[in-house]
């Protein structure tokens, strides 16, 4: 079984539904960081975040099984957010935990 971090980006206002939302339905740790974007793809920018040129965004990283990403994607799609957000993954090549 490979394992990869699946990394949501969505708006900040959107962060703890889908933060939440992983959480009950994965029973994993969950991770998040605020982000600025810079950029011109403005896609997925409310009104001022495209005056402005920067979005706020928020980056939910999960570390689960690669079989899983879909199921995933589907809950944070679900969960009640007002953007739409960007995923990607990456793999898990090693790890551990280090008393």
């Amino acid at each position: 079984m490979s394992r990869v971090q699946l990394t949501i980006f969505c708006a900040v206002q959107d962060g703890e539904a889908i933060s939440a939302a992983l959480r009950d339905g994965f029973h994993l740790p969950v991770h998040l960081r605020r982000e600025d974007v810079l950029g011109r793809d403005f896609g997925d920018a409310e009104t001022g975040e495209r005056v402005v040129g920067t979005l706020a965004r928020m980056a939910v990283d999960l570390e689960l099984a690669s079989e899983r990403v879909a199921d995933a994607v589907a809950v944070a799609t679900d969960a009640r957010r007002r953007l739409p957000f960007r995923w990607r993954t990456v793999a898990i090549v090693d790890g551990g935990r280090v008393e």
